[in-house]
């Protein structure tokens, strides 16, 4: 029945994604799920980043999205802290080292924190580091080994000699190291309901994640998807009516989304040519290695049969010194 379903914009779109994110309830709710963190407080970072791609052939330029955000997250022991959770979105692979440099720029970013001075007693400002916490949201898949929707790396502090692990939080080791999530959206379907009902955390993530299915897209648009009520537990009302509302606050939503596939499009053209050049550039090296190689046994046969180096040289075009070699 048409009633059970409703349609929002997909928001695998950057311009999607940003006003939803821009919204911090429902920024919170995002990221209290994917992270599992207990946030208390949310804070958006206005300035993104957007790494431009140059194309050699022409001028067009292509936009790599990212979103920073400062969140303060309650801990088991009862304290707070203070980390920065960056987010960034990809529809098709590209190169790596772009996330790197991204990581690296928020890794050295700092807070100014009162602290007491037990000689003298007295207040001191000092900066330290913050906590990052990178997450990758994919709609593309980078493994094929465990084929699971969510990969996450966990920080395991071990002693070398002891074999005994840290269970304590250490302010040296944990702001030197850091977890990362990783988001596979074509792996939505291969997760089976039994691999998540009985875990509250994993229950909540998996309603998330499928508000981003793009198996859900409208046979006459991929900009919409339609989504089943019914799969969507009350705690994503807020995100839920966020995306509803995101056509009436933006007119020209739809003209942005097609900007966006021009540059993806853009992207995916520039991206497949250099595998097909690099392809190429591998097979003609395939190639001289094979033609050497038959030179080789070639001058190999000769110097058997008692053939003179000046010789061999000129008929294999291999160095005296290769064919003394050999």
């Amino acid at each position: 029945n048409e009633n059970d379903y409703i349609v929002i914009p997909n928001p695998i779109y950057d311009v999607v994604f940003k006003y939803l994110m821009e919204d911090i309830e429902s920024a919170k709710i995002i990221l209290s799920t994917l992270t599992g963190e207990n946030i208390i407080k949310l804070k958006f970072e206005p300035i993104s980043h957007s790494e431009r791609i140059d194309n050699p052939e022409d001028e067009k330029k292509i936009k790599l999205f990212h979103l920073d955000f400062t969140a303060t997250v309650a801990l088991p022991d009862g304290t707070e802290e203070l980390i920065m959770i960056e987010l960034q979105k990809a529809d098709k692979a590209s190169d790596i080292f772009s996330f790197k440099r991204y990581i690296s720029a928020n890794f050295e970013k700092k807070q100014r924190k009162e602290i007491l001075n037990q000689r003298t007693k007295a207040f001191e400002e000092r900066n330290f580091p913050i906590r990052l916490l990178p997450i990758f949201i994919l709609n593309f898949r980078i493994e094929n080994e465990i084929d699971d929707l969510v990969i996450k790396t966990n920080r395991v502090k071990t002693g070398v000699f002891r074999e005994t692990q840290l269970k304590n939080r250490n302010e040296f080791i944990d702001h030197l190291s850091f977890d990362i999530y990783v988001i596979q959206l074509p792996n939505l379907n291969k997760i089976d309901k039994q691999e998540y009902e009985n875990d509250e955390y994993k229950s909540k993530l998996y309603a998330l994640l499928k508000l981003f299915d793009q198996q859900s897209k409208l046979s006459n648009s991929k900009h919409r998807l339609r989504v089943f009520k019914a799969l969507f537990p009350s705690f994503l009302e807020r995100v839920i009516s966020r995306l509803k509302t995101a056509y009436a606050d933006n007119p020209d939503l739809e003209e942005q989304m097609h900007i966006e596939d021009e540059y993806l499009a853009e992207l995916k053209r520039h991206i497949n040519e250099k595998n097909y050049f690099r392809e190429e550039a591998e097979k003609a090296k395939q190639k001289e290695k094979e033609a050497k190689q038959k030179l080789i046994e070639t001058a190999q046969f000769l110097k058997q049969q008692g053939t003179d180096k000046l010789t061999i040289a000129k008929i294999t075009g291999l160095s005296e010194k290769e064919i003394e070699l050999l």
